[in-house]
């Protein structure tokens, strides 16, 4: 329990942290001037390259954190989730689609173990990973796009599992915007509750997958 608390924090305060050497790279403002400036198309640009970019293994908090700050809670979330979760099911489509026989080859173990823990209940037990605040989300992607798992329920557990997390961090990096020391810490404070109770559903079963 001690452990899972400590991971926990290490991740809010390594995603914090990073907030400002983001600003260095990326204006938030202006990146939301610029989706409000272009509307429709703009909006689905910054989801596809945010979901290119989850694809590809940049942390989803991260991803929630910039679209906090740039778009509010409401908008950001509903951009952040969106983006994380296109993200998982990119990742997902290339393993089933492309890469079958490598991530086979390459990755045996996490295969079994994934397949083995969705075999009953699987839309439950993607969102039960979904829920744990650390691990390998991009190998979980791969190794359930390896599996019969479907995309409709791989899709839509995902993104209910990712959405406690992805609203907390929405919540920081609006926080952030605002200057509200409050909303930061509240957000923290709900990250600990959130993977606590992924601790406890975690721990109902007997597997151990990777996430």
């Amino acid at each position: 329990m001690a452990l899972i608390l400590l991971i926990t924090l290490v991740i809010a305060w390594g995603s914090y942290s990073l907030l400002p050497l983001i600003e260095s790279y990326i204006n938030p403002e202006a990146l939301g001037e610029w989706v409000k400036k272009h509307g429709f198309g703009g909006i689905s640009a910054f989801v596809l390259l945010s979901a290119i970019a989850a694809a590809i293994g940049l942390p989803r908090q991260l991803i929630a954190l910039v679209a906090g700050y740039s778009f509010g809670l409401l908008v950001g979330l509903l951009l952040a989730i969106s983006s994380i979760s296109l993200g998982a099911l990119l990742t997902f489509w290339f393993a089933r689609f492309f890469a079958r026989p490598w991530v086979q080859r390459h990755f045996p173990d996490a295969i079994k173990k994934i397949d083995s823990f969705i075999a009953e209940q699987p839309f439950l037990k993607i969102l039960t990973i979904r829920f744990l605040p650390f691990g390998t989300n991009m190998l979980t992607n791969l190794a359930a796009g390896t599996t019969k798992l479907s995309a409709t329920k791989f899709f839509s557990a995902s993104f209910l599992g990712f959405l406690p997390q992805s609203a907390l961090f929405v919540m920081a990096g609006n926080g952030f915007n605002i200057n509200s020391n409050s909303q930061i810490i509240l957000s923290v404070i709900l990250l600990l509750f959130s993977a606590l109770l992924a601790l406890l559903i975690y721990k109902k079963h007997q597997h151990h997958p990777l996430r």
